[in-house]
């Protein structure tokens, strides 16, 4: 290894000790943590609840769509109060919130006094709560930590928050299988508990950088943070480039994935360990992005969907489970590299000013097509047959990502505050413009 590389692994270790070292980071860190575990423990915990109180499927995809629905709905409403309110006071909200939710769910649960009314009640408040959440724990991150530090402090939150989400469904059906779900809602609002703990303890200031933009009303805040997402190009492209394959890819492979497992591959064994490699790719992927610096971030960013395409298509291809397995691994490591550069892209070219309303704009955008997909694909399987189905969205998402990031390509490149600026400058920038032309995708890797 060339001294230059050895130099940049050490300044990467160094940076990642620095991180983990600092009290304010490190407790966000075990609070991010902690909310991936609660998000994974909580569908098992909801569905194997409501199953044991009604017995009915369709009351589970009931309660599912109205929380879904509230947590869409709110979210514009979230990225408003993300810039006009501290923004950790709003985790510690949302996360008292929704342990008062679970604790009294398994209260009910534990002394069988809950009813479907219950679960209903749960899905609006809990949806509502997270829908908080969301917003102001992405646009929270520049306020704890250096510009500069931002793509080492995703890279770490997203590495944990993985292993988490990988680990909570399994053990929350130990404690389903053991206890009953009125357990697995305990140790929901013990996870909430524990959240709110590290963000008390953490002191996060209140302000940022900047002072937030209280100027006006809801729908006054909510047309400035529209007017600051549209007029990044390079934003709402990407944003539109991931509605799309959430549509044609991410739903139909979720709903139609399972049943060709089933079908063909040998049943749940089989796509456990598919989705135990999508993990892993994951995981290794955000644990070394840091070591990846795109000259072109927004087109390195634009071709990733492109490539999480393998694990579709080598389940209609009917190879092997092997093979369908190393093709989701290659589909892990490109999510993991994208869920990292666009969340630090956001964070380094959006002011932290309008940085939730914008999170906020980005995730109802990214989102809203998907229950189209889960509707559509079931009897899309049905009339064309499984494997036939995953083929055509994967060749249909592979075309329109790869137009989109064509497109991107010719995309004016943002303006990246590396260093600590002030936000107005940021603001000042896209005032003045023009920006320096955008071109390919090289990364450079230090």
């Amino acid at each position: 290894m060339s001294d230059v590389g050895v130099s940049g692994e050490r300044g990467r270790r160094g940076k990642r000790r620095r991180l983990l070292t600092d009290r304010n980071f490190a407790s966000l860190l075990a609070a991010r943590l902690g909310s991936s575990m609660a998000n994974g423990f909580l569908p098992v915990a909801e569905s194997f609840g409501i199953l044991h109180t009604t017995g009915s499927a369709s009351d589970l995809g009931l309660v599912l769509g109205v929380q879904a629905a509230v947590s869409l709905v709110l979210s514009l409403f979230a990225g408003v109060a993300a810039d006009r309110f501290p923004r950790a006071a709003l985790l510690i909200v949302s996360s008292i919130v929704r342990l008062v939710a679970a604790a009294t769910l398994a209260i009910g649960l534990l002394t069988h006094t809950a009813t479907l009314s219950w679960f209903f009640a749960l899905a609006v408040v809990y949806g509502g709560a997270d829908a908080l959440f969301g917003p102001a724990s992405m646009a929270i991150m520049p306020d704890v930590v250096a510009k500069d530090d931002l793509d080492e402090a995703n890279a770490l939150v997203g590495t944990f928050s993985s292993l988490a989400w990988t680990v909570a469904p399994a053990a929350a059906g130990v404690v389903v299988a053991a206890y009953g779900a009125g357990a697995a809602f305990l140790v929901e609002s013990v996870l909430m508990l524990f959240i709110t703990l590290c963000l008390v303890f953490a002191k996060i200031p209140a302000g940022g950088e900047a002072e937030p933009d209280r100027e006006g009303g809801t729908l006054t805040q909510l047309a400035q943070g529209w007017r600051e997402f549209r007029i990044r190009r390079w934003l709402w492209l990407l944003t539109l480039q991931w509605t799309l394959f959430s549509l044609v890819l991410l739903a139909p492979l979720a709903v139609l994935g399972p049943l060709v497992a089933d079908t063909y591959m040998g049943g749940a064994a089989a796509w456990g360990v598919i989705g135990t490699c999508m993990t892993i790719g994951v995981v290794c992927a955000q644990f070394t992005a840091g070591r990846i610096k795109p000259k072109r971030p927004v087109v390195f960013i634009a071709w990733l969907p492109p490539l999480i395409v393998f694990e579709t298509l080598a389940l209609g291809s009917g190879v092997p489970t092997v093979v369908v397995a190393g093709a989701a691994l290659l589909s892990g490591c490109a999510i993991g590299l994208q869920g990292v550069f666009f969340q630090t892209l956001m964070q380094r070219a959006v002011p932290s000013a309008v940085l939730g309303r914008v999170a906020a704009f980005d995730l109802m955008a990214s989102e809203i097509a998907q229950p189209v997909g889960f509707a559509v694909a079931g009897p899309l399987g049905i009339l064309f047959g499984l494997r036939p189905v995953l083929v055509g969205c994967a060749v249909v998402a592979v075309v329109g990502t790869a137009l989109f990031a064509l497109a991107l390509t010719r995309v004016e490149q943002p303006d990246l505050q590396v260093q600590n600026e002030p936000d107005d400058a940021g603001l000042r920038k896209y005032a003045i413009g023009p920006h320096v032309p955008d071109g390919g995708s090289e990364a450079s890797v230090s």
